[in-house]
């Protein structure tokens, strides 16, 4: 009986000090991080050409090298690339009826070779011995309104060539990892119904690495 007293009576003394009896809990399982799921090659989406409803279908555009991926609409264009110093320039031409590539109907990205703020990267364009000047591409409207932009844009610059030529587009200023790029839209306006739509869905589908 005093045994059994004294066992009791250290149990009261433990729990009248304030300990706990400390229970290790059953270990929770780490989660495992989901596996990023491959994209397709290709996918189905619908444009608006005049007021009409058009389903087109896309295929993706993923290039060893190259810091982004996007989908491009089938048997619309022919991509080509060039590297140097300067920098890397991806083109999608446009592609006639006779299977050549249009050159004056195309998207263009362009990664600058060296780390360049947004600030230089339109110092790049506008200069005096920049893009729209060796172009003759005059503004004729600059914003950085969110509705005018693609997710990955900080702005977007209007232009229209100076000359003969009716050509018109946009050049979207972007930026990707602290590295600031450009894209460009660049097409006569009489492409304009047929190209527009087209061509955005190569920005709308830009995803950079």
């Amino acid at each position: 009986m005093n045994k059994i007293f004294s066992i009791m009576s250290a149990i009261a003394l433990i729990f009248s000090n304030g300990c706990t009896v400390q229970v290790n809990p059953t270990p929770t399982p780490t989660p495992t991080p989901p596996t990023a799921q491959p994209k397709s090659n290709t996918i189905t989406d619908t444009i608006d050409v005049e007021g009409e409803k058009q389903k087109i279908t896309l295929n993706l555009y993923k290039r060893a090298g190259l810091p982004f991926t996007t989908y491009v609409p089938a048997n619309r264009f022919v991509d080509q690339t060039v590297s140097s110093g300067e920098g890397t320039a991806v083109w999608f031409y446009w592609l006639q009826p006779d299977g050549k590539p249009n050159k004056n109907v195309y998207v263009q990205f362009f990664f600058p070779g060296e780390k360049l703020t947004l600030q230089q990267t339109t110092e790049r364009l506008l200069g005096n011995n920049g893009l729209f000047a060796i172009n003759k591409w005059q503004v004729t409207n600059r914003s950085q309104a969110q509705e005018d932009l693609y997710p990955w844009a900080t702005e977007k610059i209007v232009f229209r060539q100076q000359g003969d030529r009716n050509i018109v587009g946009s050049v979207f200023v972007g930026e990707s990892n602290g590295r600031a790029f450009w894209a460009v839209k660049h097409y006569p306006a009489e492409f304009g119904d047929g190209f527009e739509p087209l061509a955005g869905k190569i920005f709308s589908y830009l995803q950079l690495i």
